[in-house]
């Protein structure tokens, strides 16, 4: 098709518009972003994290009952004492003076090794402890990790959004100044304008987004400042969970501490010895003299073999059911690790095709854009243009963000801290 002298001004005018018109974005929602800083890093977060989480409650609890449960070892006595007071007479029966006043006092003794056992039991509950901080830790690592990345995926998505309503806005603007020369008709220019709003509305979706992913990230850290720069890890180089695994660690700590309650559960049940310490006062009669003596008694307990199984059955049973999520935990985070590689070693491969795909429609747009322009091609074959680049970018982001998404995931399954 041949052009006329007055087509070729009007394509060379729009054209240099178009170099010239800046970025447009759709109207904000009403929800300012957080502000930003660099003094922010993962280590500070993760401080911050810990600090407002409701969890960290039941940090000092657990520390309080691993050291009432040491305390408890290092007792002299076994169990709580008593004291015992009996008092006789016969003054409102026979009243010939007879009177026994017995006082004295009880004391549980410990068995033959039973303080060394309450006494390494204390020592379970204290490595139950930091078992529990170090999984803690890399618990809300992990929540952390999520928000963050939940942030920089909504950042990317939303920048491919208004980039895409730029180009929709420009080719609006295409599409009107060529109406206002003649040179295309009305139903362009509605066709421009249908894809602009249409355009709008996704971008408004993804601001919508954002502002969910920085809500997230508030209430978990309590910041209303967020980092400036993406959180970006480094893959680690492993194929297997190792058994030093945080929560394995807990896991295990699990399993000692409920040996340790077989055996107290055991004890208990056996009885513990008693050692009676006392005085009696007492006279026959109004005539006698007051006689005084001093009392001493030993209590042990013996035998009741089947009382003790019956009563550490529970506690058995307990420690089974210990060993047997401590195993299907670490095959899970095994199947985790080995199901995250594999999607790695897939999205390796994908990432070039995607990025070559995103480059090339992004080549067909500009050249569509610059055959609208002049008159060498119809407005649908520009948006079908338009909408196959906002697609491709998109799909591009997605993978990439995917990507570094899974690294921190993996990461967070082998159980390290950035």
């Amino acid at each position: 098709m041949k052009k006329t002298h007055k087509q070729h001004l009007t394509a060379l005018t729009i054209l240099v518009a178009l170099m010239t018109t800046p970025h447009l974005h759709a109207q904000e929602l009403d929800h300012a972003p957080l502000s930003t800083t660099e003094n922010l890093n993962f280590t500070t977060l993760l401080e911050q994290t810990l600090a407002h989480a409701p969890e960290a409650l039941e940090t000092k609890a657990r520390i309080e009952e691993a050291q009432a449960m040491v305390e408890l070892g290092e007792s002299w006595i076994a169990g709580r004492p008593s004291a015992q007071v009996d008092y006789i007479d016969d003054q409102m029966l026979s009243d010939r003076g007879e009177r026994e006043l017995t006082y004295g006092i009880t004391l549980p003794l410990w068995r033959s090794g039973e303080r060394n056992t309450m006494q390494a039991r204390g020592q379970q509950y204290n490595a139950q402890v930091a078992a529990w901080q170090e999984a803690f830790t890399l618990n809300m690592a992990g929540r952390l990790r999520q928000v963050l990345a939940d942030m920089q995926d909504a950042d990317t998505l939303l920048a491919t959004e208004q980039q895409a309503t730029a180009d929709a806005r420009q080719l609006l603007s295409i599409a009107e100044s060529l109406h206002v020369a003649g040179e295309t008709a009305r139903r362009d220019v509605l066709q421009a304008q249908t894809l602009l709003l249409a355009q709008q509305r996704n971008e408004l979706a993804a601001e919508a987004a954002r502002v969910d992913a920085e809500r997230n990230y508030q209430m978990l850290t309590g910041l209303n400042i967020r980092p400036e720069k993406p959180h970006i890890e480094t893959l680690q180089t492993t194929d297997e969970i190792s058994p030093e695994h945080p929560l394995l660690q807990l896991l295990r700590s699990d399993i000692d501490l409920a040996a340790a309650e077989i055996d107290k559960t055991e004890l208990d049940a056996l009885g513990s010895p008693t050692l009676s310490i006392g005085s009696r006062r007492q006279r026959a009669g109004n005539q006698n003299d007051y006689q005084d003596a001093l009392a001493l008694s030993v209590t042990i307990p013996f035998g009741g073999r089947a009382h003790v199984n019956a009563s550490t059955s529970s506690a058995r049973r307990n420690k089974v059911d210990a060993d047997v999520r401590y195993l299907n935990t670490y095959r899970e985070l095994n199947l985790q690790l080995h199901e995250i590689a594999h999607e790695l070693f897939t999205l390796n491969e994908s990432m070039p095709l995607s990025k070559e795909q995103a480059q090339l429609a992004r080549q067909q747009w500009e050249m569509a854009k610059t055959a609208f322009v002049t008159g060498e091609t119809d407005i649908s074959q520009v948006v079908i243009a338009l909408q196959q680049s906002r697609r491709s970018a998109r799909d591009l982001e997605v993978i990439t963000l995917r990507h570094a998404r899974l690294i921190t995931e993996f990461n967070q399954i082998v159980g390290v801290l950035p």
